[in-house]
């Protein structure tokens, strides 16, 4: 498994390596399965996406309505905060 440490103040621990989520811009959601089965496998925990990587997001959702609980999900806008 991979080392797990605080994230921030959130309360959560992320795994130390985490999934990109662009690099579902363009990838059929069967495909997208797969590599999410493998944070799984490999126990990665934390997810980062943005309404600028193309087609992720909708590639996530479905997948992730039975893991959310195994997740920490972080997603970016285009506007400062």
């Amino acid at each position: 498994m991979i080392e797990k440490l605080p994230f921030g103040r959130t309360g959560h621990n992320s795994t130390r390596t985490l999934f990109g989520a662009a690099a579902f811009w363009g990838t059929p959601q069967a495909e997208a399965n797969k590599t999410l089965d493998l944070l799984l496998e490999y126990g990665v925990n934390h997810i980062d996406t943005a309404a600028s990587y193309g087609d992720a997001e909708l590639r996530l959702g479905p997948w992730l309505k039975q893991y959310r609980d195994q997740f920490f999900l972080a997603t970016k806008t285009e506007k400062r905060t």
